[in-house]
């Protein structure tokens, strides 16, 4: 190994002007023309192996088919690796440790050439402090001359010959500091195109073989880009949707924009897969797990669907109960018919999870979303609040803060908190536990849904 170049550069640079290692580069090249010679003996075997003619039926065709392709694409990699084990070089020629031999020497390889340029830098920064040095030194003296006859001490003829030939010294030491110059433009010019010679071969072999990546290898990475930004969207505003669904009124809003661009996010994810099952990228089952993801989404949706169904209906009667504008029969009646509509739950309904699946990406486009959520929306949620939380928005918030389907979210924080306003006759409890459990099964069948997704 050579030793660490010097630090050192003044006059000619502020640092190493040709930086590199050659002898790591010289390390690279055997490394790769190693390769070559293994890749050179398996193209061989293989060249043999595909001309075979004894082994005469469909499979002895076939395989000696597979054969000649897979010698084709051994036979780019042997040249690849070859054409970049000579331009790199697995062996620094040295040129001796003048100028001259250095400076005309043919070109080699490019850890050669990178060697034979620093030792011709390393000759010109020797050569530039000498000069550097004289030149400071003449100087140093033609200023003790001048002071000397300033003040009339010594013979003038005698310092006139010595001031002459101090010049002369100073004048040479400045021509070789311009010729040490010269030198490390020579050396960096040798570096240089040595480098684009070796980046023009190896970029010659790569850009037409049976190795370079076509169209569908291109198109492949794209697909799996977007496969990639898909699936993160998904994920992450899936469970955004969930975390802001308990806000009152804009809530749902917010939660249905979320939903709609995770549901598009797992669609064109989807579509991805399949495009890379089809290019062999990707396996069958890798498909159907993300497919059975999507479908759990919908179900958890709907299960959603059937609790927001089931809490919707009894809202009504119980703000019908806290308004206190009904008879004593007619709360009676009311009572009854709570409590037996809370002891039943209507399960999923036909359609319910294909329904559930469009929503998200219809019900966005649609402006009664948007006008019914954010129309006022604000105002109303931050009444809503105050009165969950007695006065009190921020403790109201604490009060509704959940994880249930936006759809619904809202809902039960209702249903429990106009239950306490109720009298002991109505099934508050037992509807705020069954709303609670559809929903809570939901929500977990879609969470479920988008770790498949994840994981898938």
């Amino acid at each position: 190994m050579a030793g660490a170049r010097p630090r050192d550069w003044q006059p000619l640079a502020d640092q190493d002007p040709v930086p590199g290692d050659p002898d790591r580069l010289e390390q690279l090249g055997r490394k790769l023309r190693k390769t070559a010679d293994e890749l050179e003996r398996q193209v061989r075997h293989l060249k043999a192996a595909s001309e075979v003619t004894s082994w005469d039926s469909d499979a002895g065709k076939e395989f000696r088919e597979k054969a000649k392709k897979c010698r084709g694409r051994l036979e780019a990699a042997h040249k690849r690796y070859k054409t970049v084990a000579d331009a790199v070089g697995d062996r620094i020629v040295d040129h001796g440790a003048d100028y001259e031999s250095n400076a005309s020497a043919p070109p080699g390889s490019y850890a050669t050439e990178l060697h034979r340029a620093q030792r011709i830098a390393e000759i010109a920064r020797q050569e530039a402090q000498e000069a550097e040095a004289d030149k400071s030194a003449a100087k140093k003296s033609l200023d003790g001359l001048s002071g000397k006859s300033d003040k009339g001490d010594g013979a003038k003829g005698d310092d006139k010959g010595r001031k002459e030939k101090l010049e002369d010294r100073a004048e040479a030491a400045g021509k070789s500091l311009e010729a040490a110059r010269h030198k490390l433009k020579k050396a960096q010019s040798i570096r240089d195109e040595a480098a684009r010679k070796a980046c023009d071969a190896i970029d010659d072999v790569i850009s037409d073989d049976a190795l370079k990546d076509g169209f569908w290898d291109d198109f492949s990475q794209v697909v799996e880009i977007v496969a990639g930004w898909t699936e993160d969207i998904s994920k992450y505003a899936g469970l955004v949707a969930l975390a802001v669904g308990w806000i009152p009124v804009i809530g749902q809003g917010l939660a249905g924009f979320l939903g709609a661009l995770s549901m598009v996010a797992t669609l064109v994810n989807i579509a991805c897969t399949a495009i890379q099952v089809g290019m062999g990228d990707e396996s069958w089952t890798d498909l159907a797990t993300a497919a059975v993801g999507l479908l759990m989404m919908g179900a958890g949706k709907a299960m959603s669907k059937v609790s927001g169904r089931y809490a919707k209906g009894l809202l009504n009667r119980m703000r019908l109960a806290k308004g206190g504008k009904a008879t004593a029969r007619q709360t009676k009646r009311n009572r009854h018919k709570f409590n037996r509509d809370a002891r039943s739950v209507q399960g999923l309904q036909k359609g319910d999870i294909s329904k559930s699946l469009r929503e998200p990406v219809t019900e966005v486009f649609a402006g009664s979303t948007w006008s019914g959520a954010f129309k006022g929306g604000y105002r109303e949620a931050r009444q809503v609040l105050r009165d969950r939380g007695d006065g009190n928005a921020f403790k109201g918030a604490a009060k509704s803060m959940s994880l249930s389907d936006a759809s619904v979210a809202s809902d039960l924080k209702e249903l429990k908190h106009l239950g306490k306003s109720l009298g002991p006759g109505y099934e508050v409890n037992g509807l705020s536990r069954r709303a609670t459990a559809l929903n809570a099964a939901g929500s977990g069948i879609t969470a479920g849904g988008l770790y498949i997704d994840e994981v898938s």
